[in-house]
């Protein structure tokens, strides 16, 4: 009996070890809504997203056609964000500032609309992983 409880013992330790040992990761899917009074399109607004909270490197962006809702598409004004992917649908746009860079470490799904200001920064990190040209970001062109 007590080999039996020690094996058990023992099999139920190594499982808890390997799983704590295994990174975790769930990209969460967050939904632009845009339109929070004064912050209309605030991207590192809270308000302004489905989840209630501004997107990280865990979470799969979708900036939907809000033409026919709130009808403010999100601008980043400044600093360096990251997320794990980015689906624009069609008639959207995300606009990036002359002070921002976004960083995408997925895909971006585009057949809305990137506008990058002169100074703006967008990297795609997949492509960039996947071609393994040097790490140029685009910047500066209207368009993605």
């Amino acid at each position: 009996m007590k080999a039996q409880s020690l094996v058990v013992s023992g099999l139920f330790s190594s499982l808890l070890v390997l799983s704590l040992s295994l990174p975790v990761f769930s990209q969460t899917l967050n939904f632009w809504i845009g339109g929070a009074p004064g912050l209309e399109r605030e991207w590192n607004c809270p308000k302004n997203w489905s989840a209630y909270k501004v997107p990280n490197e865990f979470s799969s962006v979708v900036i939907p056609d809000v033409s026919t809702g709130s009808r403010f598409y999100p601008v980043i004004y400044s600093g360096v964000l990251e997320i794990y992917s980015l689906d624009l649908t069609s008639n959207a746009s995300l606009e990036i500032g002359n002070q921002a860079t976004l960083i995408v470490y997925g895909e971006i799904h585009n057949p809305g609309k990137v506008i990058l200001n002169p100074d703006g920064i967008l990297i795609e990190w997949e492509e960039v992983n996947k071609s393994q040209a040097s790490a140029l970001p685009a910047k500066g062109k209207a368009g993605y």
